[in-house]
């Protein structure tokens, strides 16, 4: 399926904005980088699935000069574009509606045919109807979790950490291996967040 690979699913998916809308979600759409109220860089950062989401609005075609012809639309756009853990859609809707449902529906009351967010069903169909087929997912990861990434990245960071740590202090071999175990049991119980490291 060219919408998943490995343990990601890719999501992309067109939703026609409603008549006068766009400005207004455009604005919505910029605030969502407030560092002040999403100090993890994003409300998405608190779906704990999502590697990656997109936000674009599209209210015109590029034109790129004669002989072409001027295309226009019929409606402006919001592209939404999105990888998580998991192998449906579903699972990403009902994901969004546990963490982010202000912000959820936020967004997509802008949007045409939003059915709300009371029923996960019906907004998974919603989402279905206005996504587009992924052609080409890349992921370098493809069967990493978002969990498992980003405790690679903290054990990366404890690691050189410890590293300078013990290139200063100079402990014997039975101090540094006490150290160590001491820093890898520290580590066994974090779940680091996403935009924390």
């Amino acid at each position: 399926m060219a919408n998943q690979n490995g343990g990601k699913y890719g999501f992309t998916g067109l939703f026609p904005i409603k008549p006068g809308k766009t400005a207004e979600l455009r604005t919505f759409l910029r605030k969502l980088d407030e560092s002040l109220k999403y100090p993890r860089g994003s409300p998405l950062s608190e779906v704990s699935i999502v590697h990656m989401a997109r936000f674009v609005v599209i209210d015109r075609l590029a034109y790129q000069g004669t002989p072409a012809k001027v295309d226009a639309l019929k409606s402006a756009y919001l592209l939404f574009a999105c990888d998580f853990d998991g192998f449906s859609i579903d699972v990403l809707i009902r994901a969004m509606v546990k963490y982010i449902p202000c912000e959820l529906e936020a967004i997509w009351r802008h949007c045409r045919g939003f059915p709300g967010i009371e029923s996960c069903d019906d907004l998974a169909a919603y989402f279905e109807q206005c996504q587009v087929t992924t052609n080409l997912l890349l992921a370098d990861r493809p069967d990493a979790s978002v969990n498992d990434i980003l405790k690679g990245l903290m054990y990366r960071r404890r690691l050189v950490k410890f590293i300078k740590h013990v290139q200063k202090a100079q402990p014997s071999p039975a101090e540094l291996k006490a150290r160590f175990e001491k820093m890898w049991r520290s580590l066994q119980a974090v779940r680091p967040s996403a935009g924390k490291l």
